[in-house]
């Protein structure tokens, strides 16, 4: 069990997370938990890369199409956030005060949601949906006996009985040829052309586009993006790193093609995200939503 802590202007907060059993690690990449105390306005999550399936212990959570959104959509016991290729903004739905905060998850691989949910990735790209529309009245059940759990350990150990229990009623495998994509992009860390993914399958870029949005919830193209873009990013600690070398040992041939793709994943350039972000490396919080 791994535990970081966090300090920033806006609270406290810990991560505990752990690997998977065996059986689930091709499909969930960690388990984590956090918890703390903590006040914010609203916060721009970036792009992991991930699907996330959230349980949520503490007060409901708003997901806003734009920090300025009048109309939130309101999530209270768990969601599962599919792969995004642009920012995405969240906000305590009870406003800026300062709150105890507990999430317990799983952080899935994109095609994880096909081989445990039986849902095609592409459904749920770009999108947070309620657990309870997609999985039944069976999540409060799961949320209770999260709840009840004595310790992290026990959590966890609900959370995988549950996603194993899911496999078992919902599984539709992913196409192979598309997880053998994938996996050949993240080897390369997005710097393998679509074109040569397809000369190595034996498939045509059309098939390979279709069973590959099945997968991961993206086409070839912008999944090697958003694979190159994170490859920088995890390997940034803070704004004293030489980004721009790492940008160029990572396949950025010059400056204007790493801005970009920061903009269209982080929401803004390359030095204002690392001046800006929070201790985690994921998240920039505010402390106010604008008018």
């Amino acid at each position: 069990m791994n535990e970081v802590v966090f300090q920033s202007p806006f609270g406290e907060w810990r991560i505990r997370s752990c690997s998977p059993p065996l059986d689930l690690a091709p499909f969930v990449k960690t388990f984590w938990e956090t918890r703390g105390t903590v006040g914010y306005g609203y916060e721009k999550l970036i792009p992991t890369g991930a699907v996330e399936f959230m349980i949520n212990l503490g007060p409901s959570q708003a997901v806003l199409q734009w920090p300025t959104d009048k109309n939130p959509k309101i999530f209270r016991n768990a969601w599962l956030a599919g792969i995004q290729d642009a920012p995405m903004f969240t906000a305590p739905a009870h406003g800026n005060d300062t709150f105890v905060t507990h999430f317990v998850s799983a952080s899935l691989r994109p095609e994880a949601v096909r081989e445990l949910f039986g849902v095609d990735a592409i459904d749920t790209s770009g999108s947070v949906i309620d657990a309870e529309d997609m999985l039944g009245h069976e999540i409060s059940s799961l949320r209770d006996r999260i709840g009840e759990a004595t310790d992290t350990r026990l959590r966890f150990d609900a959370l995988a009985k549950f996603l194993r229990a899911q496999r078992l009623l919902r599984a539709r495998p992913a196409p192979f040829a598309a997880v053998w994509a994938m996996g050949r992009t993240l080897a390369t860390h997005g710097n393998l052309r679509v074109d040569d993914l397809c000369s190595e399958l034996g498939v045509s870029r059309k098939h390979l586009n279709t069973v590959y949005k099945s997968a991961a919830g993206l086409s070839p193209k912008i999944y090697a993006r958003l694979t190159r873009f994170r490859s920088v990013v995890d390997c940034l600690h803070s704004s004293e790193d030489p980004w721009v070398g790492i940008a160029a040992d990572r396949g950025y041939f010059d400056q204007a093609h790493l801005i970009r793709d920061f903009k269209q994943f982080a929401g803004e350039t390359p030095n204002s995200f690392l001046k800006c972000r929070g201790p985690d490396g994921e998240r920039v919080n505010f402390a106010q939503v604008p008018d």
